[in-house]
């Protein structure tokens, strides 16, 4: 029995976040630290002719410069195609080429700003259509000599990445249908908007050659794996410590303001060096999510039954490959979307381009394929004249139905999802605008995502002296309250309060191995290994309260932090070592590691076991729009958002997990864009990249669906990623119903709702 999990508790990381007691990465300070900045490229694709640094080096407070040259690694996930700076070309607007540390941020900057570089203009490719072309400018001429993982390549083009997936006989599936459908679908970059910029401190120790960092991340042993690879070093050269992180979205998880600190560490004589990017770098010069066009290609039968879906994926990784690989095939292969299809084809294509890198972003590639997926759903059920949901709910996953490579899927609350958020938006209810150049509207959308699998997590809990308990789990505080659900699972895994659990900040020194804060596999991995672990703790505990009190450990029980025997209270946790004599006393400690490696769960088709999930994740929402015919302004009024958790650990950080991840979709849909051209991006402030603001923030109803997981701690599954993605569409479908227009292109602007109801009047004028 749980006594908090369930609960909907105060986050344990609260009272310092509202006082401003934590410790963000921007508010960190190392004594005798420096301070960098960067000179950075104007063109999109150039040699580097020659860099003059002599003015810089002579301007005051300045200690250490470093170019490419003097540091001429490479870094990456997926392949090894990154500098630290910019060896011998740039290849995208805003690449760091020279950094400087020197004793103030101003006279860093100051500095920076005296560097002479030359450059020889190179021709630029960036539109990830144009990178396709044979006569195409080859972003990387010597892709095919990087270090890289498993992925395809195509040598000698921009293709970094290629992809093939088939099932069935498409084109018998496509013979048998009564209506083709077939649609092109684009999806924008987006920055990931972090309250905290990148930042970070890297210090560098020239006797033991080993560098320690102070950053805020998301995946910390990830990061570390790149910076040994890049720099050949072992793992044990290379120490991290988070701080608390300020946002990430997908955008804090790769080496980004960290290259610069390291680079300008290593020649600084054992000082630190602070980085802190400004909020137009961060915005122009850091990773974006991936841009993506998507065709897809439908058949169907009157009733409404799918036959055969074909799909091809066009990604842009910008100038460098990133972690972009993952989103472009894991991403790519949920744009079918969670309905059964007997028939299916899928080709994917990454392209580098010379445009800023891009990476992964809340969703990892679903945000992007559940656009392209649920717009065409909508668009089929008006060609068929058949209702949206209805369609959804004939054709939509349900329990122990095989997945796209055969893995039998578990804990699917994909139907509860669809018919409460109707219910709640009341849909197929028609509600009056309240005035003639309005347009009222309802829309539906729905998505799945996996997790990455299999990973693994470990967990190390120690019991203190007085009685509390402390769970040493390498899981980053990102803003989803991913510390108080782990303290929750601890406390009722041990049987202790939640105010007698400790969750301390991620050390890589001290901390034991865990995958990533992402995926939404935090709650479901690092669970399994608190549990694992608690389950050992507490009966450990048991035994020395047997040994210390005397008693048979076989009657004892430990309930709410208290030692029980035989159902009666006789002695608090926080009481039982505080009368052992001086030089004695116990050590408590237990660890366990949870993989999903080699569960029956994962049992699929050969080749693609590697597509199965240890849980999927299943979301809706359903949105009530307002349209202005005359400016073509679209207001969300209401946004009904079912997500589909296993079971609730806390239910009110479910319900903010789900409200923001609307918030964030609205945000995707109608108001972030990238103005410029040229590989240049022009909107480099928060004044002029427009996100939602409060005005635009409708009623949101978060609906939490528990479909329970066999494997999982309590049943709980993830919910952060698949939050944001199902709102988008939403929004266009919305959009189709309230004045007929179908915007195929993100974002939905007001300018594009005034042609397309101008376009469809002439249409219908002429018609």
């Amino acid at each position: 029995m749980t006594t908090t999990v369930g609960r909907s508790v105060t986050r344990i990381d609260g009272r310092d976040k509202v006082t401003g007691a934590a410790v963000f990465g921007v508010d960190l300070a190392v004594a005798g630290m420096l301070h960098g900045a960067v000179v950075r490229s104007p063109h999109p694709h150039a040699r580097i002719v020659s860099i003059d640094p002599a003015a810089a080096a002579a301007a005051p407070g300045v200690e250490v410069i470093v170019t490419g040259a003097d540091f001429p690694y490479l870094f990456g996930s997926a392949t090894r195609d990154q500098p630290f700076l910019a060896i011998d070309r740039v290849r995208y607007v805003g690449e760091p080429v020279v950094a400087i540390a020197a004793r103030t941020e101003a006279e860093a900057q100051e500095a920076a700003d005296l560097v002479v570089v030359e450059y020889e203009e190179l021709p630029a490719v960036c539109d990830m259509r144009d990178a396709l072309a044979e006569d195409a400018p080859l972003v990387h001429p010597d892709m095919h000599t990087y270090v890289k993982g498993a992925h395809v390549i195509v040598p000698h083009t921009n293709i970094n990445t290629l992809w093939t997936f088939e099932r069935g006989d498409v084109e018998a599936g496509f013979a048998g249908a009564d209506l083709i459908v077939e649609d092109e679908f684009t999806a924008h970059a987006l920055s990931h908007a972090a309250l905290e910029p990148h930042v970070s401190i890297a210090a560098y120790d020239p006797v033991n050659r080993a560098y320690t960092l102070w950053l805020p991340t998301d995946r910390p042993f990830q990061v570390r794996g790149e910076l040994t690879a890049a720099l050949g070093i072992p793992s044990d050269k290379v120490r991290l410590i988070v701080t608390s992180v300020g946002g990430s979205f997908g955008g804090k998880n790769t080496l980004i303001s960290e290259a610069i600190s390291v680079a300008l560490a290593r020649f600084a004589g054992g000082r630190p060096v602070r980085v802190e990017f400004t909020r137009q770098e961060d915005l122009t010069a850091t990773s974006t999510r991936v841009p993506a066009i998507m065709k897809l290609r439908t058949g169907v039968t009157r009733d409404g039954s799918i036959t055969a879906r074909s799909a091809e994926a066009l990604w842009d990784s910008g100038a460098y490959t990133s972690n972009t690989v993952g989103v472009a095939i894991r991403g790519s292969s949920t744009i079918f979307g969670p309905y059964r299809t007997p028939h299916l084809s899928l080709v994917v294509r990454q392209v580098y381009t010379n445009r800023a890198t891009t990476g992964s972003y809340r969703g990892y590639g679903t945000t992007q394929v559940t656009w392209a997926c649920e717009s065409q759903m909508d668009m089929i059920a008006a060609a068929l004249g058949l209702d949206p949901l209805a369609f959804r709910l004939r054709n939509g996953y349900e329990e122990g139905d095989p997945y796209i490579n055969e893995q039998i899927m578990h804990g699917v609350g994909l139907r509860e999802s669809l018919e409460r958020t109707a219910a709640e938006i009341g849909w197929g209810e028609v509600d009056r605008a309240p005035a003639p150049h309005l347009r009222r509207g309802k829309g539906i959308a729905t998505m799945l995502k996996p997790t990455a699998t299999p990973t693994s997590s470990n967990a190390v809990i120690k019991v203190e002296e007085d009685g509390r308990v402390t769970v040493l789990v390498a899981a980053p505080e990102i803003g989803a309250g991913q510390s108080t659900v782990l303290a929750q699972i601890a406390a009722d895994a041990i049987g202790v309060p939640i105010e007698a659990v400790v969750v301390p900040g991620t050390d890589t020194a001290y901390t034991p191995y865990n995958g990533p804060v992402a995926s939404s596999r935090t709650t479901f991995h690092v669970g399994n290994a608190i549990v694992m672990a608690g389950a050992e703790i507490r009966e450990k505990i048991l035994a020395a309260a047997a040994d210390i009190l005397d008693r048979d450990a076989g009657r004892l029980d430990l309930v709410d932090g208290r030692i029980v025997e035989d159902g009666v209270p006789i002695k608090p946790l926080s009481e039982l070592f505080g009368g052992l004599a001086y030089g004695d006393g116990y050590s408590i400690t237990a660890e366990a590691r949870y993989s999903s490696k080699g569960s029956p769960l994962l049992k699929a088709a050969a080749p693609y076991e590697w597509m199965s999930s240890i849980f999927w994740m299943f979301a809706t929402h359903a949105a009530e729009i307002e349209v202005d015919i005359e400016t073509g302004a679209v207001r969300v009024v209401k946004v009904a958002a079912a997500g589909d958790v296993g079971r609730a650990i806390n239910p009110m950080a479910c319900e903010q997990q789900i409200e923001g991840g609307v918030v964030m979709g609205i945000s995707n849909a109608l108001f972030e864009e990238f103005k410029g051209s040229g590989g240049r991006i022009d909107n480099g402030s928060f004044a002029d990249y427009k996100l939602a603001a409060l005005p635009d923030i409708p009623e949101i109803v978060a609906i939490i669906v528990e479909s329970q997981h066999a494997e999982a701690p309590f049943g709980a599954k993830g919910i952060g990623e698949p939050a944001a993605a199902a709102t988008p569409p939403a929004i266009a479908n919305a959009l189709f119903d309230a004045v007929g227009i179908r915007i195929l292109d993100l974002p939905i602007t007001p300018e594009k709702v005034l042609r397309a109801i101008a376009e469809k009047a002439s249409a219908e004028g002429a018609g």
